[in-house]
C-alpha cells in the first residue's frame, strides 16, 4: 500500500541528495535524513497531481475532446468553449430560478389563510 502513494523519481531525488549530504557533511546528512524522509510523501504528491494535470483531457486515442491532436488546444476553441460553458450555465441559472419561484407560489397557494379569532 505504501509503495503506490511514493513517485520513484522522488525517491531517487531524496536519496541522491542524502548521499551528498552524508558524503559532504556526515553530521549534517544524518541529521537531515529525517526531514528528507519526510519531505517523500508531499513532494510525490505533488509529482502525481502535476501528472494528472498533464494527462486530463486527453482520451485514449491521443485527441481531446475539442478535436486537437495530442491534447493540444488553441486559445481560439479554449475561449469558445469558455464561452459556450458561460452561457450554458447562465441558462441553467435562469432555468433554477424559474423552477424555486414556481415552488414558491406553488407553496404559499396550499398554505390556507389564516383568520383572526373573533372576539
Amino acid at each position: 500500500m505504501m509503495r503506490c502513494c511514493f513517485d520513484k523519481r522522488v525517491w531517487i531525488g531524496l536519496g541522491a541528495l542524502a548521499v551528498g549530504l552524508l558524503i559532504a557533511d556526515p553530521r549534517a546528512g544524518w541529521v537531515a535524513l529525517p526531514v528528507l524522509a519526510g519531505l517523500a510523501c508531499p513532494l510525490s504528491m505533488l509529482f502525481m497531481m502535476r501528472g494528472m494535470r498533464r494527462g486530463s483531457g486527453v482520451t485514449a486515442t491521443g485527441v481531446t475532446a475539442t478535436g486537437a491532436p495530442g491534447g493540444e488546444r488553441t486559445a481560439g476553441s479554449a475561449a469558445a468553449d469558455r464561452a459556450a460553458e458561460i452561457a450554458r450555465l447562465r441558462s441553467e441559472i435562469e432555468l433554477l430560478k424559474g423552477q424555486a419561484a414556481a415552488t414558491t407560489l406553488a407553496g404559499l397557494k396550499q398554505v390556507p389563510e389564516r383568520r383572526s379569532p373573533a372576539g
